[in-house]
Formats: C-alpha cells, sequence, structure tokens
C-alpha cells in the first residue's frame, strides 16, 4: 500500500505542477497582452505535448490512489474519498469550459506571430477575456481544497 501512496502523491504533485505552471504562465501572458509570450508558449506546449504529460500525470495519480485505497482496506465511498471525486470533477469540467478559450487565444496569438492574423486583433480579444485567469484560480482553488481534503479527511 505504501508504495501506491508514494506514486499517487508524486503523480498527483507532477499534475498540479504542470497543469498550474502552464495556466500561470498563460494567465500572465494574456494578461499582460503580450502576444508573443502567449504565441511562444503556445508553440512550446504544443510541440512538448505537456499537456498529454499532465493528463498521464493525472490518470497515474487516479489509478494510484484507488489501488491504494484498495490495498488499504479503506472504504472507496468514505465522505472524504467522494468529495475528492466531486473536486477531481469539477477541475475536468472546470478544464474543459476555460481551457478551450485559452487554446483558441494561443492558437490565434500563434497565427499573429506568423503575419496570417491582425496583431491588434489578438491584443483585443486578450483584453476582452478572462478566462486564462479564472482557469488558473479556481484550478488553484480546487487543488488546494482537495490537498485539504486528502490530509486533512474531514468527512
Amino acid at each position: 500500500m505504501l508504495i501506491f501512496k508514494a506514486l499517487h502523491i508524486l503523480s498527483m504533485v507532477t499534475m498540479v505542477m504542470l497543469f498550474s505552471g502552464g495556466e500561470l504562465y498563460y494567465a500572465l501572458a494574456i494578461r499582460a497582452r503580450n502576444v508573443r509570450a502567449l504565441a511562444w508558449l503556445h508553440h512550446t506546449e504544443r510541440q512538448t505535448r505537456l499537456a498529454l504529460f499532465a493528463g498521464g500525470a493525472l490518470l497515474s495519480g487516479i489509478t494510484f490512489g484507488l489501488l491504494t485505497v484498495a490495498a488499504g482496506g479503506i472504504d472507496f465511498f468514505d465522505g472524504w474519498l467522494i468529495a475528492a471525486y466531486v473536486l477531481v470533477g469539477l477541475f475536468v469540467v472546470n478544464s474543459a469550459l476555460f481551457a478551450t478559450r485559452v487554446i483558441r487565444l494561443g492558437d490565434h496569438a500563434v497565427e499573429a506571430e506568423a503575419g496570417q492574423r491582425p496583431l491588434e486583433e489578438v491584443i483585443a480579444e486578450m483584453g476582452a477575456t478572462n478566462s486564462a485567469v479564472l482557469l488558473f484560480a479556481i484550478n488553484a482553488t480546487i487543488f488546494a481544497a482537495i490537498i485539504l481534503d486528502m490530509v486533512l479527511k474531514p468527512f
């Protein structure tokens, strides 16, 4: 059980680091209306397939977490675990709602850097959205709630 718990923690820390880091830098570039920075971030993320690695860390973390519960004789329906399931679901929904807008804006920044889209149009789009900030802020809150739930087991 201890090895599953260690792998669960390592996977989840990796996932939070990758998702939060990317979301924070996207939010900062968009708030600064820095098309070049956003284009670089977006292009680099696409080339390195960072989102796939982060998603793999999430799936690994969930798998190792469930293995920890099974091997430790913990009830899958304890209140703190149900809270964790709900919080993970909220993370997925939040990411689906806001990440598509942020990704589209990143695509537009890459197009502007390549001269295929007017720079002013992308800057205006950056000023008109708060999706990246909401994505980061809501997910950071969800991650904090999951950590507190896992450590305190309040239910």
